[in-house]
């Protein structure tokens, strides 16, 4: 059954705080986006504070910062339960994988928008426990959704993957639908729940939708 999950891209611990409350109530499970400067103007709180903030929700960690295998141990330490790195920000893949493995944590490799699928090391790549495809360029809130990314998505399913495929950013009403049918079972949700005047409905709306989808 497909999920949505919350995303929390945070400046300040005071909207980092609100939101992590704002969700606990709605979801069971929270994606906590760290990014540097290579990826956003403006980068987010950095890892540390991310996930030393408490919560009772699962956390999935993406890292959009420089050598996101360098994360992992803290990761482990403050028990996340999911880590998403960057491809185009690590020099290895596999040892990426090796680390997390190491370390019992769960895995995933994550392409930006214009980040073509043989960038993936596909032998490191079958074995995540995620992967990841975003739709529109990381490290920015409210872009729309590019549909041209669900075609990887499409593609990874064509090539066998079977374990989760998780689409990130420009998600709503109005394209959940399409990444469904693209064959995406992790709905990454940010901007369309964080800025929304009552986000019970908004969630209440979404998980309709899918059910409907679903149908």
């Amino acid at each position: 059954m497909p999920i949505i999950v919350p995303t929390i891209f945070a400046f300040d611990h005071v909207s980092l705080e609100e939101r992590l409350e704002r969700y606990e109530g709605l979801a069971d499970r929270v994606q906590l986006d760290v990014a540097d400067t290579n990826f956003g103007a403006q980068p987010t709180l950095a890892v540390e504070p991310m996930v030393e903030q408490p919560t009772t929700l699962i956390r999935d960690v993406h890292l959009m910062v420089a050598e996101p295998v360098e994360w992992l141990e803290k990761c482990q330490e403050e028990a996340v339960d999911l880590v998403i790195g960057q491809i185009e920000s690590m020099s290895s893949q596999v040892e990426f994988k090796k680390e997390a493995l190491r370390l019992g944590l769960k895995w995933g490799l994550a392409a930006d928008l214009d980040t073509p699928l043989s960038d993936f090391d596909w032998d490191t790549a079958k074995a995540a426990d995620q992967l990841l495809i975003m739709t529109v360029r990381a490290g920015k809130e409210g872009q729309p959704l590019a549909q041209s990314a669900l075609a990887k998505v499409k593609a990874l399913r064509e090539k066998g993957f079977s374990k989760e495929i998780c689409v990130d950013g420009g998600i709503n009403e109005a394209t959940l639908g399409k990444c469904l049918k693209a064959g995406a079972d992790v709905l990454a949700i940010g901007s369309c729940l964080s800025q929304a005047a009552d986000v019970v409905t908004v969630w209440e709306n979404l998980q309709a939708k899918m059910r409907e989808y679903a149908l």
